[in-house]
Order: C-alpha cells, then sequence, then structure tokens
C-alpha cells in the first residue's frame, strides 16, 4: 500500500521537539541565576565528598603508621622484656581506638589490646578488648571474627566463664575453619570437665578424634585427655585415632594454632591448648591473629 501524504493541516503543524527546545530555552533564560546556583551548590557537594573522604583515607594511613610503629615496639620487648614498654604500647594501642575509631586498624588494635592483657592476666580487660575486634570483624573479615571468637572463648573459659566459653566453641566447631576445630573442641572438653560433666567431655574428645581435620599436637592432647578420663578403657573412636603423625604431618604445619597476616602477639600467660604443652583447667590461651 503506498504511503499517504500528510494533509497540509498537518504539515503546518509545528515539530514537537523544537516546540520543546524552544520552551526549554526560554525557561532557562527566565530562570539563569536558579541554575548558576544549582549547579554552584551540586559543584560544592562534589568537593565535600571528595574531601571528606580524602580526610578518612588520610585518618586510615595515619593510623596504620601507629599501629605498625606499635608492633615494632612491642617486637622489641619481645627480645628485652619490658613492661613500660608494654605499658606504652598499650597506650599507643588506645590511642588508635580512640582517636581512629572508623580506621580499618582501630580493629586490629583492639585485638592486639586483647593480647596484652590476656598475656598479664587481666581478662576481663582481654575480653573487652575482644568484643570490640569482634564487632569490627564481624561484617567485614569472616576469618578474622572467627579467631577472635575463639580469643574471646578463651578468655571467657580463663575467668571461669565456661558456661559463656561454650557458646563460642560450638560456635568456632561449626565454622568453616576447619583448622580451629581441633581448639574449639579441646575447649569444649575442659570446659565440660570443669563443670563436672565428664561424659559430655568424653563424647567432645571422641567427636574431635572422629573429625580429619584435628591432627598434630592438638589430637595428641586430646587423646591424652580421654585417655585420663577413661584410664580402664578406650572407646572405639579413640582406638582409631591418629594415623601415624609422621605421615599426617608431612609438608603441613603442626601446630593448631594459626598464625595471622596482623603479626599480632600470642599471649604468653598460659601455654596454648594445641601447642602440645598441658593447661590448668582455669585458664585459656589465645589463637594468635
Amino acid at each position: 500500500m503506498a504511503r499517504q501524504r500528510p494533509s497540509y493541516k498537518e504539515a503546518k503543524q509545528p515539530d514537537p521537539f523544537l516546540t520543546w527546545s524552544a520552551r526549554t530555552i526560554a525557561w532557562s533564560k527566565q530562570h539563569t541565576r536558579q541554575i548558576v546556583y544549582g549547579c554552584l551548590v551540586l559543584m560544592a557537594m562534589a568537593g565535600l565528598v571528595v574531601g571528606w573522604w580524602s580526610w578518612q583515607h588520610q585518618r586510615s594511613q595515619r593510623a596504620a603508621v601507629l599501629l605498625y610503629e606499635a608492633r615494632k615496639l612491642l617486637e622489641v620487648t619481645k627480645e628485652a622484656p619490658n613492661e613500660s614498654a608494654r605499658d606504652d604500647v598499650i597506650e599507643r594501642l588506645r590511642t588508635i581506638t580512640h582517636d581512629y575509631p572508623h580506621a580499618p586498624a582501630a580493629g586490629q588494635a583492639y585485638w592486639q589490646l586483647g593480647h596484652l592483657h590476656f598475656s598479664r592476666g587481666d581478662y576481663v580487660a582481654a575480653l573487652a578488648a575482644y568484643e570490640q575486634a569482634q564487632r569490627w570483624f564481624s561484617n567485614t573479615d569472616q576469618l578474622s571474627s572467627v579467631l577472635v571468637m575463639l580469643d574471646i572463648a578463651y578468655a571467657q573459659e580463663a575467668r571461669g566463664a565456661c558456661d559463656q566459653a561454650l557458646g563460642n566453641y560450638e560456635m568456632v566447631q561449626q565454622s568453616t575453619a576447619a583448622w580451629l576445630h581441633g581448639e574449639a573442641y579441646l575447649g569444649l572438653g575442659r570446659c565440660y570437665e570443669q563443670s563436672g560433666k565428664t561424659d559430655q567431655a568424653i563424647a567432645t574428645y571422641e567427636r574431635g578424634l572422629a573429625d580429619g581435620a584435628v591432627t598434630g599436637p592438638t589430637r595428641q592432647i586430646m587423646s591424652d585427655r580421654l585417655a585420663r578420663l577413661q584410664p580402664r578403657g578406650v572407646s572405639p573412636t579413640a582406638q582409631q585415632q591418629t594415623p601415624n603423625t609422621d605421615a599426617s604431618t608431612r609438608g603441613q604445619d603442626t601446630s593448631s594454632t594459626p598464625q595471622d597476616p596482623s603479626g599480632a602477639e600470642p599471649p604468653a600467660a598460659s601455654p596454648s591448648p594445641g601447642t602440645g604443652q598441658e593447661q590448668p583447667s582455669t585458664t585459656g590461651t589465645t589463637t594468635n591473629p
């Protein structure tokens, strides 16, 4: 079908685009001042956002530098123990958490403070610091969050709050960080022992020994504790326990305590449950983040 030509009346109608453009230009001429002011406001807002971001970035860098300096000083105190120097480290870390509360370094500073307080036997202060670190990592770093949760459980166990520690040990044991499960099983078993729940302690150690992810010294400690609770008999699970240590740990780190990139210092107050040393039932230790 041939295309119909527009009528003379239709051809005389103004073009819609040209009409809209003309109206826009006319409106702009009438409101020039408002348009200029609006553009200036937008530019000022953009400048404020960029300036605030730059300021926050500089503060984060400054906090990271202060954290690095505090850790370097702490390394010196390891080589030559000095309590006054450790006090200085604690003050530096507190400065970071106070002056730079929104910087990523603040979370690491709280974590390190927890280790220092734990090493001095101040478990209440250690627990408070670990809980602050946990708030930092819970939404940003899942692995660090699990590590801090384990530290919280150690601090709770050390101050005699095993009823609280049990919940955190359980969450660590159920986490995807399989290499921490051994420490969680040990913590659960110790807490059950302290509470007089021998049957539950035995069942926990047997579960740990049946877990293929539990190897090295942690597995041996678990086996020893189970043997102490069952001196006259060995459960079927315990009989299947450890494969040959040389074979099972070849090419692997035999320590059940992980090392975190933060370089934080493990507490020196008590031996670690996963280092092959026995630990009194009333003390805990932290996993080195």
